[in-house]
This record gives C-alpha cells, structure tokens and sequence, in this order.
C-alpha cells in the first residue's frame, strides 16, 4: 500500500491522464480540500493528518483494510511533536469506548434540532458541561462527527465484545449502573426491564449469540425509520448465574 502523498499522486496522474484539462483545482474541489491545501499535501510541504486523510479516504471510496494501512503509514511518519497527537488519539479511542455519553452524543446527532453546544448536551444527557465539551473535541479530532452541521460522518461504530478490553467492560459497567439508577427514576410506561433465567450449556452459546446480534440490528434498523426525539440505552446481558465448573 503506498502511502497518502503517494496515494494523492498517483489519483490525480489517473484523472489527468483520462481528461488532460483535470486541474488541481478540480481535483481538490472533488476532494472537498482547499487547492493550496492538496498542492501543499502532494508535494510534501504539509503533513497530512489523520482527519484529512480519513475525509479523502472516504471520497477516493478505500476499502477499510486500505484505509487501516494509510492510517498506519501516516502515523510511522510522524516525527516527535507529532507522537503527542497519536498518544491523545489513543487516549481518545480509550474515552470514546469507556465513557458511556460518547455514544450517546452520536445518537443525539440523528434527533431533530440538536446542538453541537456543551451546555445543550450536558442538560440532555445529565453530565456536566466540561464532560460535553471535551467529548465533543474529541469525537471531532477521531473524524467522527463535525460541528456544523452537528452530524456523525464516521462509519457506525461497534463493540467488539469478544476482545478483552478494559475500557470495554468500564463501558458496559457503566450502562449496568444506568440502568439500576433509571430502574427507579423512570415510570414503567417509558422503559422496559425484563429479565429470564434458562438452562444453557456454556459451550453452546454461538446460537444465543447470534440471536441478540440480530435484534440488536433490527433495533438500530427500526430506530433509523423513527422521528428519535430522546436517546435510549438498549442493554441485552446474557451471563451465567450458576457457578461455572472451571469456577469450582
């Protein structure tokens, strides 16, 4: 894979060489750059950050397995000054999955009237507003939403919760803790807590697996056809409550 001033060469040498009156100029408007920006990244005299390469990344139409080797070169040619920005990125990618009101805020992207205003977020999320201000700097330096208009521009984000990971379980202990706080401030006719208990044997749970991924997705499905007015959790737990024979 080459890397992205490259990457940028080789495209516009393609569109010049199919239609010789392609200009820079064009090439960045279909980039959606400035051209003194793209003339500045293509010859070298201006790094090309994380963001701007994920905005060309999208527009050029780069598979993820591209985009993940791009984002790798980019970061390897980084000099010093620069190893502070990856060092926030990684602590920004740590927040973004531990803190539950980071997606939460993408959610309050797709409702009606929303602002990118702290104090609006933190009164609709009941966090503080210096939490909202700095989730929202961040979720803007990892290319995920931008500020005018107030939208998610990022691929929708997953839990992958079969990698061990500690912000991870930081984040599903947070949502378990939402949950037993809303239990008794919310009316019943506004929420919905139901819980089962079934034998299953413990080597077999693929199947059940499955069958919470698939609601969950037809969740977010049917949510995306609604007018959303406010943001919900939507928390499925499947765990033992015997004790495991590895355990005894």
């Amino acid at each position: 894979m080459q890397n992205a001033q490259d990457l940028l060469i080789t495209e516009f040498s393609k569109r010049k060489k199919i239609n010789p009156n392609f200009s820079m100029r064009s090439f960045a408007k279909w980039l959606s750059v400035s051209p003194a920006q793209l003339s500045q990244m293509m010859t070298g005299k201006r790094p090309i950050t994380l963001k701007s390469m994920r905005k060309i990344s999208e527009r050029l139409g780069l598979s993820p397995h591209e985009r993940s080797d791009l984002a790798g070169s980019l970061l390897q040619n980084q000099n010093d000054n620069d190893e502070k920005q990856v060092l926030r990125l990684r602590e920004d990618q740590f927040h973004l999955i531990a803190d539950w009101y980071h997606m939460a805020i993408l959610s309050l992207t797709r409702i009606k009237k929303s602002q990118a205003d702290p104090r609006w977020i933190a009164h609709r999320l009941g966090i503080s507003v210096t939490q909202a201000h700095q989730a929202l700097l961040r979720l803007e330096r990892l290319g995920i939403i931008q500020m005018k208009p107030f939208k998610q521009i990022s691929d929708p984000i997953e839990m992958v919760s079969e990698v061990p990971s500690h912000a991870i379980r930081k984040y599903h202990i947070q949502n378990l803790n939402l949950a037993i706080e809303k239990i008794e401030l919310i009316e019943t006719r506004k929420r919905q807590f139901q819980s089962i208990s079934i034998p299953v044997n413990p080597e077999k749970l693929e199947p059940f697996k499955k069958l919470i991924d698939n609601f969950l997705a037809a969740s977010m499905a049917l949510s995306h056809k609604q007018d959303g007015q406010e943001v919900y959790n939507l928390n499925v737990q499947l765990f033992p409550v015997t004790v495991l024979k590895e355990e005894k």
